[in-house]
């Protein structure tokens, strides 16, 4: 079982603008459109294409439901170079200030007035942590609002409540606002045209050029983005530092050899308190099959903190390394 530490971060966000312009090969690396978006996110352009996902049997550190697959995905999106900081987070609180003091006294709650975990993340290119699903989608929203994006055009309801759940329109994947990767576009750009284990190779002997984790931490906390190397398509921090949102729930691979495409859950109500259809029967948190931890975690590893624990260990620093949370947490 992995236990996860309190600390969330944003998976840097996706918005699906019209990007048909940039059709450029997925595997010719250095070669990708990147742009400015709002609030200071660098954004890279990703052409859609196809990959396999999961893991090989003989990958070290696997789990038994990575199961490979071969998957298309059908459209040109854009995904952030680094995971959200604390600036930034900071600056849409400001941006929404009843959003903010309703988001701060339920962090006070969750985690503590100061927050356990504030002296672990000290600096303003820290990844924001302690973030929930719920919060990443507002944060979502107010990019959106903030680009000029047409409300009609935004993935996520304009009132977001964690306590009720929300309602996804059908067509969220084809709108132009920002919202979170699904968990295939996250593996796509994470792999960035590889094929191994992590997108430099599976050598532990260059893994702290790329991630932080045990081995060059100390576990004191957090590290600011972008310090290490970046992967072929330019995105710091794809390995280690903190766990990342996606957009989906957690549900089984095929075992078939057919392609899978990316496309819309059918399942559109994201809720707390019902486990969503099709949920994964073995949970590898400690957890059961009726506990409703919907929503795909993606990321290496936590690091090791006072207030939580988990495992750091280079084979647990893989691209295909997932947990999985409630939407509230």
């Amino acid at each position: 079982m992995i236990r996860k530490t309190l600390q969330r971060v944003i998976c840097l966000v996706v918005p699906m603008a019209a990007l048909k312009a940039y059709q450029l090969p997925a595997q010719q690396t250095g070669q990708l459109h990147s742009y400015s978006g709002p609030n200071g996110h660098v954004m890279v352009v990703v052409p859609g294409g196809e990959f396999m996902m999961g893991s090989p049997q003989s990958e070290r550190g696997r789990s038994e439901d990575e199961t490979q697959h071969r998957v298309r995905i059908p459209r040109t999106y854009a995904i952030g170079t680094t995971e959200v900081t604390e600036a930034q987070f900071a600056r849409f609180l400001v941006g929404v200030p009843d959003y903010a003091a309703r988001w701060r006294a339920a962090t006070a709650a969750r985690f503590g007035d100061p927050p356990h975990f504030a002296a672990g993340s000290n600096t303003p290119d820290n990844p924001r942590v302690a973030v929930s699903w719920y919060d990443a989608a507002r944060y979502c929203n107010w990019l959106s609002e903030q680009a000029g994006i047409p409300q009609d055009q935004w993935v996520y309801p304009e009132n977001i409540d964690a306590a009720q759940g929300l309602q996804l329109a059908p067509g969220y994947l084809h709108r132009t606002g920002y919202r979170l990767p699904t968990e295939a576009e996250w593996e796509y750009a994470a792999r960035a045209g590889t094929t191994t284990s992590r997108y430099f190779g599976d050598a532990d002997s260059l893994l702290s050029r790329y991630a932080w984790y045990d081995n060059n931490t100390n576990r004191e906390g957090t590290h600011p983005v972008a310090q290490l190397l970046p992967n072929q398509w330019g995105l710091f921090d794809i390995l280690g530092n903190v766990w990342e949102w996606t957009f989906d729930r957690r549900q089984a691979y095929p075992s078939n050899d057919r392609i899978t495409e990316d496309m819309e859950d059918p399942e559109f109500r994201v809720s707390n308190d019902v486990a969503r259809p099709g949920e994964v029967a073995h949970l590898r948190m400690n957890g059961s099959p009726s506990d409703p931890r919907t929503v795909v975690l993606r990321l290496t590893f936590q690091i090791r903190h006072a207030t939580g624990s988990g495992s750091a260990l280079p084979e647990r620093c893989r691209i295909r390394e997932r947990d999985q949370a409630r939407p509230d947490a």
